[in-house]
């Protein structure tokens, strides 16, 4: 699981949030290893922790290419967005 979808699962109060770095949320281990075990894990995941848009495209059963239409279209909104800056990094 990554750190962002524990952010989303602790947002909607399903994991307690310990503190730290809010990039890298801190959670008590054995209350992930509690959650992993829930039977109705992949239902909880779909609804607290949003796709990118190939994954949705894959979920909904269409081509990207479509996908970027009915986006572009105004039929479907992302619910964030995330820009990166690639000039700022070091090399």
């Amino acid at each position: 699981m990554t750190a962002s979808a524990v952010g989303h699962l602790i947002r909607a109060g399903l994991l307690v949030y310990l503190g730290g770095e809010p990039r890298f949320p801190v959670v008590h281990p054995d209350q992930v290893a509690a959650f992993c075990r829930r039977r109705d894990l992949p239902a909880v995941l779909d609804q607290h922790v949003p796709l990118g848009p190939d994954q949705a495209a894959v979920r909904l059963g269409v081509r990207r290419t479509d996908f970027d239409q009915v986006v572009r279209l105004g039929w479907l909104a992302p619910v964030g967005s995330v820009d990166v800056d690639y000039k700022h990094h070091g090399g």
